[in-house]
């Protein structure tokens, strides 16, 4: 069983299947890791989830719980880290921690769910209000590794040591090849090139970090790889999937240095459709290191453009980058033309002090050097996958299932409260319809967040079951072995399949088995990630309190209640509320609930009207924020997302569909 922070608990069943949702009531004496029995609840009217009560605790989670310690009258309460709802523990003998310290807690017994569980504290970290101490919190409640075990370590030193092998490799070493990185980036484990063939078609090369050449199945190196399943990218370090020997070192395609590589070469024709591919092991030279504003700055014809080193990029990279960044704009138009999702809500970048304190938080960029990167992986993990699939290798796939209609009759709810009239969504063409009808709205961002929480998680699995979100009926990981284990596993099937060594292939209940543990892996580093960036985001807002200097932001309002309003800060992505004595009104305020607007004379919001804000208060332990209102501006038209659109899209799409199933049916018709 898991839990979201208002207490609201869901089951994953172990034989698979749907997931279920338990009620907070019904959680009992539950806690998120435990594994539970649950009676599955009667059907509600209109109600299309699965619910369901839990009735017993077969088995405890063993992870230990990183808290806060409170003093309440007599007694100790520990005050988890990662909210459950209200779950607190009970602590009898504090063990030479203070009031308001970050400790550890083991569970120790819960029998009444009316009373609160107990634990016993096993460690101190330290001040909670100690913003150095938050990644050390964050890794203890997840339990991240930062140390290698010795082995581990001693083979990754011995495999970067050896001699390279370049028998049986493709030369690349006097090709264009570049690679394309955030400017902080330590490891390189993609590049790119472009040449064209006999037919003048655009082959575009997709060359990866020969991973598979220095981590051997069944080593200790493999197993350590295995069980971290990822590298985990927190606030200000990285826990890297290998050791850094490897990771930043033999393995990383750094410029100027000879690299061995997995290459994808795919060839295309004009209209972008993807012709022939083939694949090889290499050994490359990246001739540049580019940044990818330094890519930007080339897409845009910027006269000057330097790299991270200050120096001019030479003509034959320039002309690579443009070749690549209109190839790139091919597919992706190609792409959402089959109703592949384009999401757009900004990842937030948080920069910090050596102290740990906030210094600011901001959206990320995404432009077209961004989307040029991901259009040549997407397709070289797509080329991996369907070539795996037409030799009939069961293989590690990325699959992602479309929305289960509950989940989607939801979203029809939230999106109807804050008054878009999006009728049925009942595939990708709709949800494509409505992300269209609000981009460039000031509900863009919101309505994005609510879109992808509707969705179903993507995970690994031995099953070829497609890609919902992408698009893509074939589709698996390729491209990132430095930081993914799968990728890892891929290359080594790749490797299998163009030796003709189908012994070595690993068989179904192995794949099954190591999709498991890396969707498990995931999941795991993704809730780490986004709790070590929400506790920065919350102690950001708090130090502005603390400082009396709170700073003025643009809110978009979501939801109106008759107590306030619900609103975003798409500069931080972070939710909270206005409440009506916050608002800048004097005259009263009351609520149409026919509109879901608040009204006073000369003044209406609703969903879609900015105000300018500044915070209020900060609950850090039950993560809420309120804000006070400075400035509201007139409520915003919400648009309307016509049935016709919906039909035009589907129109437009289905002559590519089509040809593109009839091309798969004669191809598999041949083999």
């Amino acid at each position: 069983i898991s839990s979201t922070a208002s207490g609201t608990g869901f089951i994953a069943p172990e034989g698979g299947g749907r997931e279920i949702v338990v009620p907070a009531a019904m959680v009992g004496n539950a806690l998120p890791g435990d594994t539970v029995l649950a009676a599955l609840l009667p059907p509600q009217r209109g109600e299309a989830r699965l619910a369901a009560a839990v009735s017993k605790v077969v088995s405890r989670g063993a992870r230990d719980i990183v808290c806060t310690l409170r003093r309440a009258g007599r007694r100790w309460k520990a005050i988890p880290l990662v909210p459950a709802g209200d779950r607190v523990f009970s602590v009898a003998a504090v063990r030479g921690a203070a009031e308001g310290d970050r400790v550890i807690v083991r569970f120790a017994a819960w029998d009444d769910p009316r009373l609160d569980p107990e634990g016993e504290i096993a460690g101190v970290l330290g001040p909670a209000d100690d913003p150095s101490l938050d990644t050390l919190a964050v890794e203890r409640s997840w339990d991240l590794a930062r140390e290698f075990g010795p082995q581990a370590v001693e083979e990754a030193s011995a495999a970067a040591a050896a001699p390279a092998d370049l028998a049986g490799r493709e030369d690349l070493r006097g090709e264009t090849v570049v690679t394309i990185d955030p400017a902080g980036a330590r490891d390189f484990d993609d590049a790119l090139s472009m040449r064209l063939d006999e037919s003048g078609r655009r082959v575009l090369g997709v060359h990866i970090a020969d991973v598979s050449h220095f981590v051997r199945p069944g080593s200790a190196l493999d197993k350590e790889a295995r069980a971290r399943g990822t590298s985990v990218y927190l606030v200000d370090h990285v826990l890297p999937m290998l050791p850094e020997t490897l990771s930043n070192g033999a393995c990383s395609l750094v410029e100027g240095e000879d690299r061995l590589a997995f290459s994808a070469f795919l060839t295309f024709d004009s209209a972008g459709r993807m012709v022939a591919k083939r694949f090889a092991k290499s050994v490359i030279r990246s001739s540049r290191r580019l940044r990818y504003e330094d890519a930007m700055a080339v897409i845009e014809g910027r006269a000057g453009a330097l790299d991270a080193q200050g120096r001019e990029i030479p003509p034959a990279v320039r002309k690579l980058v443009l070749d690549c960044h209109a190839l790139s704009q091919t597919l992706r138009r190609n792409r959402m033309a089959r109703f592949s999702l384009d999401i757009a809500t900004p990842e937030p970048v948080v920069k910090l002090a050596p102290d740990g304190a906030v210094l600011s938080i901001g959206p990320a960029v995404h432009d077209a050097s961004h989307e040029l990167v991901e259009e040549a992986m997407i397709a070289a993990n797509e080329a991996v996958a369907s070539a795996l699939a037409a030799a009939r290798v069961p293989h590690l796939c990325r699959f992602h299932d479309a929305p289960a209609p509950e989940k989607m009759e939801e979203l029809e709810a939230a999106l109807g409260e804050a008054g878009l009239r999006v009728g049925a969504i009942k595939d990708a063409g709709a949800i494509v319809r409505i992300l269209k009808a609000v981009r460039g709205t000031p509900l863009q961002d919101w309505v994005g967040s609510l879109v992808l929480r509707s969705l179903k998680r993507a995970e690994y699995s031995a099953d070829n079951e497609g890609h919902f979100g992408l698009a893509k009926r074939y589709y698996s990981h390729f491209t990132s072995p430095i930081r993914r284990y799968p990728d890892l596993v891929l290359h080594r099937q790749l490797a299998a399949l163009l030796s003709g060594d189908r012994a070595s292939q690993p068989g179904v209940e192995a794949l099954r088995a190591a999709a498991r543990e890396s969707t498990a892996a995931e999941f795991r580093a993704d809730q780490a990630e986004r709790a070590l960036v929400e506790i920065k985001k919350y102690r950001f807002l708090e130090g502005q309190l603390a400082a009396g200097r709170p700073r003025e932001y643009t809110a978009v309002a979501v939801k109106c209640l008759s107590s306030g309003v619900f609103v975003e800060i798409p500069e931080l992505m972070v939710e909270g509320m206005v409440r009506v004595p916050a608002l800048p009104v004097r005259s009263r305020v009351q609520f149409d609930r026919s509109r879901g607007h608040l009204v006073a004379p000369g003044f209406d919001i609703g969903p879609g009207t900015r105000m300018q804000v500044i915070v209020a208060a900060v609950d850090f332990e039950l993560r809420r924020i309120a804000f006070k209102a400075l400035s509201v501006e007139k409520a915003a038209a919400v648009p309307i997302v016509s049935p016709k659109a919906e039909k035009a899209l589907r129109r437009s799409a289905e002559r590519p569909m089509r040809r593109e199933a009839k091309r798969i049916e004669k191809k598999r018709k041949r083999k």
